[in-house]
């Protein structure tokens, strides 16, 4: 059929793979530039690439991360490859004392700390990626601010009985764990 056209069989002209080597420098040189300030791409939320991950937001409006929560979020999260972003909401308490306020955010400040650093544990054990933020105000503008200011929410989860209680409704694809 070559000959039927006038044309001469000749080696074919291939497209091939680029060499990774550029990439592979890259990307050692910007693991070099962050471990020369002290810090790891998984602290930052990024990738071995330099893109940042992709996140699944548990959010607990409780002091404690129910550990339905804490499994089905982990179990998505090694499944999809994403990180678990922790997120901690409290309502502010407007109408008692301010001594009385105050009190009860920083128990809540350490008991959302001591429940986060199970959480981590757990995480790690788990090969996830994990980070833990506490935040105050109403529930569901908190969660599209911090889905906004995370960038790559894949979703975001959300224990049944608390979104009842709390009545909350986001934007982002929300999924309830019971439990």
């Amino acid at each position: 059929m070559v000959s039927r056209f006038g044309m001469k069989s000749g080696p074919v002209v291939q497209a091939r793979r680029p060499a990774r080597l550029r990439e592979f420098l890259e990307d050692t040189g910007w693991v070099a530039g962050l471990a020369e300030h002290d810090l790891s791409a998984s602290e930052l939320g990024l990738g071995a690439s330099g893109k940042e991950n992709k996140k699944i937001v548990a959010v607990s409006t409780e002091s404690e991360f129910p550990t339905a929560l804490i499994r089905h979020a982990l179990g998505v999260a090694g499944r999809l490859g994403t990180e678990v972003v922790a997120l901690s909401v409290s309502k502010p308490e407007a109408d008692s004392s301010q001594a009385h306020a105050q009190k009860a955010r920083e128990l809540f400040e350490q008991r959302a700390e001591k429940s986060a650093e199970a959480f981590s544990r757990e995480a790690r054990e788990a090969g996830v990626t994990f980070r833990h933020l506490m935040r105050f105000g109403r529930v569901a503008e908190v969660v599209e601010q911090e889905c906004a200011r995370l960038r790559r929410v894949e979703f975001v989860l959300a224990v049944k009985e608390q979104r009842g209680r709390d009545g909350f409704h986001v934007s982002m694809p929300l999924f309830e764990v019971i439990g």
